[in-house]
């Protein structure tokens, strides 16, 4: 949670291309950091080019941002600008809203506030073996733990694996499925959860965020059975296969 961003995505002429501009007042954030989030949007919408043209042509405008000085701050504003890019793709293609995720600013205040989960729901371990695999293939623990009343925030999520343990694009597909599921076809999520993904394992071949995306809406879906039922996370035997390429780290 280290770094919170507001951004506007501005249509341009089609020969424009992609931009970027740091909109954010004289003294609110560093240049470093806009510019780590610029490159994370940017270059998420870049990956979705073809033939050389990317999907859109778009100004993206940093408006408002929080950061927490520290280790680690251009990557967190890193990762924030492509998720911000995933997000304003999924908002175009399906014509809705922004999800809100920051509830006491930067940027305007959301009215209502999702519900207060009763517990923590912890170790909730999915997996997922798919015949073929075919980019499936998917193993994750995460917890699920109620969001501080002072965050300001409607939903959080941490992964607390390197890039070497899980890649980034794959954490970002479990943290998509789990939203899918938390906010269903709401602005809001149902409850107000700080996930933290702390275990993984993956596999060269037979990995992909797809896959990951599928653990995240499975872990949700898991946790709020468990806030529903007032049991504890089902048992989920971790399996051994596909040992050749496997690669993963408990946090």
């Amino acid at each position: 949670m280290g770094a919170l961003a507001v951004a506007d995505f501005e249509p341009l002429p089609p020969d424009r291309g992609l931009e970027f501009v740091d909109g954010t007042a004289e003294g609110v954030l560093p240049a470093a950091l806009g510019a780590a989030f610029g490159r994370g949007v940017l270059g998420r919408f870049r990956a979705w080019s073809f033939d050389g043209r990317p999907p859109y042509a778009v100004r993206v405008r940093l408006r408002d941002a929080r950061w927490r000085p520290g280790e680690g701050a251009e990557e967190g504003f890193f990762r924030a600008g492509r998720r911000a890019a995933v997000e304003a793709s999924r908002c175009v293609h399906h014509g809705v809203a922004p999800r809100v995720r920051v509830l006491d600013g930067p940027g305007p205040t959301a009215a209502p506030r999702p519900a207060v989960p009763a517990r923590a729901v912890r170790g909730v371990h999915v997996r997922r073996m798919p015949a073929g695999a075919c980019g499936g293939w998917a193993l994750g623990t995460a917890d699920f733990e109620p969001l501080p009343d002072d965050s300001g925030l409607a939903f959080a999520f941490v992964c607390e694996l390197d890039e070497a343990a899980l890649p980034s694009e794959l954490a970002e597909g479990f943290e998509r499925g789990v939203a899918d599921v938390l906010y269903g076809a709401d602005r809001l999520p149902s409850f107000g959860f700080l996930v933290r993904l702390r275990e993984a394992a993956w596999h060269e071949v037979d990995s992909g965020p797809p896959g990951f995306e599928a653990a995240g809406r499975r872990a949700a879906a898991e946790a709020l059975r468990c806030l529903a039922e007032g049991g504890e996370p089902r048992p989920s035997v971790w399996p051994a296969r596909p040992a050749a390429g496997r690669r993963g780290r408990s946090g």
